[in-house]
């Protein structure tokens, strides 16, 4: 009898534990994608993002952030315009490549819409340079004459061109013209002068655009297009006295200054230059100067900022409070999204 009994119990064990496992491993679906503030709380988000539409129309010391963005399709958040700082008043875009992808790309018109935030085409010179300088060189090992003036404005006028064509394309409110150069020879001065004036021509035939100068404009001599521009980007690098910077503006406006500095980054954890809380602080202390005007400040590695240690765009958002201590507490921290 107690053979039998063992026998069931063993019998009833087996087929438990058997049950079990099968119950252990059946699979399960689970969710392990976090939340967004607008899945958890839809009504309080809107009325977040409401608040920061409210506070980039109000007057404050503003925040330009640079990215890059790529034909192919992003491998970091970082690479989306939505994941910029959501107090970044204006994020300035430089294209590596001839295409965005799409669903960046369609973030463009997103940002603006939900956020109040201006985006902007970074147009530049050098890099039209650079191609130029490689055709030259070939000339040159072929033996044929140095180009003439002709071919010089053709060349920089189609490039310049190309890249304005984007704008168009993928609907920005807005160019940075960036500029580095000088006009030390005739071909500078020429080069420049097309560069400008077809940015100019453009401008003239796009209604609405934003016109943003960021480089040397000590050497810009278009008064037109100094009178046109809203806001002058003074690239700081490593200098630390910025006020010495703000001399060496020529004819260019100096009451709508905009400092930019750089963020450490993983490959160049070392900070160059002044800070982006630094910078911010001598906005602050510049404000009442009556011989310029700063606006706010510009970071030019915006993108590197996302990855900071304490947390994302730590520097970034800590030099929005820092410039506008008295709106940091009415606009919604974006620590509490």
């Amino acid at each position: 009898m107690k053979s039998v009994i063992r026998t069931i119990l063993f019998t009833f064990v087996v087929l438990s534990l058997a049950s079990s496992c099968d119950k252990w491993t059946q699979p399960q679906n689970l969710d392990f994608h976090r939340k967004t503030p607008q899945q958890l709380d839809p009504s309080g988000y809107e009325k977040y993002l409401e608040g920061i539409r409210e506070y980039k129309k109000s007057e404050h010391k503003q925040m330009f952030v640079t990215m890059k963005v790529y034909e192919t399709h992003p491998s970091s958040q970082n690479q989306h315009l939505m994941a910029m700082p959501d107090s970044a008043d204006f994020i300035c875009v430089t294209m590596d490549g001839d295409e965005i992808y799409k669903s960046v790309a369609d973030e463009i018109k997103q940002v603006r819409e939900s956020k109040g935030t201006e985006v902007l085409l970074n147009v530049d010179y050098a890099p039209i340079y650079a191609e130029w300088s490689v055709l030259e060189d070939q000339r040159a090992d072929e033996g044929r004459p140095a180009a003439t003036d002709e071919e010089i404005v053709s060349f920089f006028k189609s490039k310049t061109q190309a890249q304005l064509e984007n704008c168009t394309k993928y609907g920005f409110h807005g160019l940075q013209v960036t500029y580095v150069g000088n006009r030390s020879t005739h071909f500078y001065q020429l080069s420049q002068d097309t560069y400008i004036s077809t940015i100019m021509e453009f401008y003239k035939n796009t209604s609405g655009l934003r016109l943003v100068f960021r480089g040397s404009a000590r050497n810009i001599v278009d008064k037109e297009f100094l009178a046109a521009i809203s806001h002058v980007v003074i690239i700081a690098g490593e200098e630390k006295k910025l006020n010495v910077l703000v001399t060496r503006l020529g004819d260019a406006p100096t009451d709508r200054i905009i400092m930019e500095v750089t963020v450490p980054s993983t490959d160049n954890p070392e900070q160059v230059g002044r800070s982006a809380v630094e910078a911010a602080q001598w906005v602050l202390e510049e404000q009442n100067n009556e011989k310029f005007t700063p606006l706010g400040l510009a970071v030019s590695n915006a993108y590197d900022d996302y990855f900071n240690k304490i947390s994302a765009f730590w520097n970034i958002r800590t030099a929005i409070n820092t410039m506008n201590p008295s709106t940091s507490e009415v606009v919604p921290s974006e620590d509490e999204k």
